[in-house]
């Protein structure tokens, strides 16, 4: 990366850690563009290189925090997308669904504002890193998953997409209300919904 590259990417990610702190604390509506600049540290005109308005900067900071809350959660489940066998697919899918829930619990702030768009993140093309990094995005990571399996799926996408939006929109009500059940009594029938989306994907003839 040169020099130039480096020092757009630190405005970008200045841009994204300011807006995230606003929009938590004061609201997105209550926040201006200048209030974002001035946080970052960057001049008024230096956002519009990056972001149309606050609510351009909003969606691309919800699919990058969702994105990374997916991939950084494949790293703490701790399996390869390359070695993943027929026998282990449901079972890795839904330990990756139970690292994403508990660092829910541990950030709320980050649930709130991801609110129900966690599938945003899955279909991200782009990794956590910079484009043409060595690490693979999570939808890409999840298509080789799926192809080391050996198995065959109707729709791949939609079943990732079914599994994500099943989450995503279980996990804000029941983690930070607790309605209607709490975390633990959930996941077990939570769980075996996503097999179940799984199996009724799955083509075996």
């Amino acid at each position: 990366m040169s020099k130039l590259d480096e020092k757009k990417k630190k405005k970008r990610e200045a841009l994204f850690t300011a807006a995230f702190h606003l929009f938590n604390t004061k609201g997105i509506r209550q926040t201006s563009i200048s209030d974002i600049a001035n946080e970052a540290d960057v001049a008024k005109g230096t956002f519009y290189l990056y972001f149309k308005d606050k609510f351009d900067l909003r969606d691309k900071l919800i699919a990058e925090k969702a994105s990374q809350v997916l991939m950084q959660a494949t790293k703490e489940a701790g399996f390869d997308y390359n070695t993943l066998d027929d026998a282990s697919l449901e079972d890795s899918i839904v330990k990756l669904v139970d690292v994403i829930l508990d660092r829910m619990v541990r950030e709320p702030d980050l649930l709130r504002f991801i609110t129900k768009n966690l599938s945003w993140g899955a279909f991200h093309r782009m990794s956590i890193e910079d484009e043409g990094a060595d690490e693979v995005s999570f939808y890409e990571g999840y298509h080789r998953m799926l192809e080391n399996s050996g198995r065959r799926f109707a729709n791949p996408d939609l079943m990732l997409f079914m599994i994500v939006e099943l989450v995503g929109g279980c996990c804000y009500q029941v983690i930070l209300n607790e309605v209607p059940v709490t975390l633990s009594e959930l996941k077990g029938p939570l769980y075996q919904t996503i097999r179940s989306i799984i199996s009724d994907q799955e083509i075996t003839a």
